[in-house]
């Protein structure tokens, strides 16, 4: 399978996971409305699972380019500034851009805001997720894996069969302990170990017979364990990016592209409008104000991905690992 086919349909399975997310939220705004409220309550129960689809995307992607770029154990400060400044300055200019728009419309509302300073000072974190954009929980788990799968790798790497034999069933089991009360990243690790597991069988290790089992077993583990759609989204996600040797159509390539942006201010942006439109809005037109809000938010996430999230991403692709700097600079010849 080409590698440019695979980094396509990443780019296109983000895209579907943004826009299923987005109709998600969208459509619980739009179920008040007289008509097709079937229909909005459908895309709010199964467009939730496009986070699944995230994490197993994280869970290949992340691996797969510590692989590429020559990652050492020395280079793990270093990858987790990257990863802090290629996510953070963005996340932090949508938490600014949530708090705007909340105060705005609580003001406007004459309601109080039931953000203070506390919670301001958590969200700057990954602590606390604003009211206003509930979708930042997220957030954490992502920095939580990152803080995981850098020292992970290393293992991965110096011992294959401990890590994946021994290590993989016992974060499974993990997932299923009150582990999940202190670090959330455990209770979604099936996800990203899927992902993980199955950038192994892509990469065409020395033990594929190991890793397609394991991939069997964590994908009948989230059968057993978690909720149906959550693991249809799993199934889906690495079958497409192990199986399908396709170039998807730039529909889904370009939200893919933006679709962190896309994801950090839709909520607000989109259930704002739609929440501030119904009140005047017979029911009829509520399909209306869903396919507004929608690409209200995706013009502004092309702004904002522009702006502040392109440039974030361009910074973080400077920084080079030691393998990497090593052999991009010659030795200098010593003389006999």
């Amino acid at each position: 399978m080409a590698n440019k086919n695979k980094i396509t349909s990443l780019a296109a399975l983000r895209g579907i996971a943004v826009i299923a997310v987005c109709f998600c939220h969208f459509s619980k705004a739009a179920e008040n409305g007289a008509y097709f409220s079937g229909v909005f309550k459908w895309m709010e129960d199964y467009g939730k699972y496009g986070l699944q689809v995230f994490f197993v995307i994280s869970g290949f992607v992340i691996p797969y380019s510590l692989e590429k770029s020559g990652y050492a154990f020395l280079d793990y400060p270093r990858f987790l500034y990257k990863r802090l400044l290629r996510l953070h300055p963005p996340y932090l200019a949508a938490l600014a851009f949530t708090l705007f728009i909340a105060e705005v419309s609580y003001r406007s509302r004459h309601l109080p805001n039931p953000e203070n300073l506390s919670t301001i000072l958590q969200s700057l974190f990954y602590l606390h997720a604003p009211i206003d954009n509930p979708v930042f929980w997220s957030l954490r788990i992502e920095a939580e894996y990152y803080l995981f799968i850098g020292l992970y790798f290393i293992l991965l790497k110096k011992y294959p069969f401990v890590a994946v034999g021994a290590g993989i069933p016992i974060l499974t089991i993990l997932s299923q302990t009150h582990l999940v009360d202190y670090c959330g990243l455990f209770n979604f690790m099936v996800f990203f170990m899927i992902g993980t597991v199955g950038f192994l069988v892509y990469n065409k290790s020395s033990r594929p017979w190991l890793e397609q089992a394991l991939l069997v077993f964590l994908l009948v583990f989230c059968f057993l364990f978690y909720e149906q759609g959550a693991a249809i989204a799993a199934l889906f996600t690495i079958s497409v990016i192990l199986y399908v040797n396709k170039n998807f159509h730039s529909v889904l390539e370009h939200p893919g592209e933006i679709s962190y942006s896309l994801y950090l201010i839709h909520f607000p942006l989109g259930i704002k409008f739609m929440n501030l439109m119904m009140r005047t809005t017979n029911g009829a037109y509520v399909w209306w104000l869903f396919v507004g809000a929608f690409f209200l938010s995706y013009a502004c996430a092309w702004i904002f991905w522009r702006l502040i999230e392109r440039p974030c991403m361009k910074l973080s692709q400077k920084i080079k690992y030691t393998a990497t700097r090593t052999a991009a600079v010659p030795l200098p010849v010593q003389s006999l």
